[in-house]
């Protein structure tokens, strides 16, 4: 058989075993073998062409130099699709497998500026009766007792982070205080009470 049917026969070859080396894990002999069948068809190009015609094997080269990305690329492209490809490429996370705690972060969002009432002791964690709703919740590194008046001030991951109310805050929320700051000391049934006018009392 001459040279040259030996040179494409060769690079045909390492070129199919290069795209089985992409498919079948064979810890690298089946890229030994290609590699061999490659150099194969250079030296049986070198031997065909060289003497007489080295355009040709120079057009040879050029030629191998071109398929061998393009064979591989190929391979690594339909790879994925394949059963093999498919069990060693794991599929990418879900997008609420990403967000983690996203929506529940966005629900705590929502609470900030709210007030509640701590349902038992922030220790600094505990539970906190907020908008109607049970909610985990964490002080701002102190203690408070249940029963305690609190506000939420923001939020992080799945918890909402809360602030014991001041005393002026509770008055102020609970609409007990009169606007000059003190509490009114007139019966309510009475401030609407006009005042007697000394004229009008029989003198005589």
């Amino acid at each position: 058989m001459d040279y040259s049917i030996w040179a494409f026969l060769m690079l045909a070859i390492g070129l199919v075993l290069l795209v089985a080396e992409v498919f079948i894990p064979s810890g690298g002999i089946i890229f030994i073998l290609a590699a061999g069948s490659l150099v194969t068809s250079l030296l049986c190009a070198w031997l065909a062409w060289w003497p007489g015609q080295p355009t040709y094997f120079w057009g040879f080269i050029a030629g191998m130099v071109l398929l061998l990305p393009v064979s591989v690329g190929l391979a690594f492209h339909l790879w994925p699709s394949t059963p093999i490809g498919r069990r060693a490429i794991l599929e990418g996370p879900a997008p609420h497998e990403v967000d983690g705690f996203g929506e529940q972060e966005r629900k705590n969002q929502q609470l900030v500026g709210k007030v509640g009432e701590t349902v038992t002791t922030l220790n600094p964690s505990g539970m906190a009766l907020i908008d109607g709703a049970r909610v985990h919740c964490q002080s701002e590194w102190m203690i408070v007792e249940a029963g305690t008046r609190v506000r939420v001030v923001g939020s992080r991951m799945n918890t909402v982070i809360v602030r014991r109310m001041s005393t002026s805050e509770n008055a102020d929320n609970a609409g007990d205080v009169a606007p000059s700051g003190k509490a009114s000391d007139k019966p309510a049934d009475t401030a609407g009470e006009s005042a007697i006018d000394p004229f009008d009392l029989d003198l005589t």
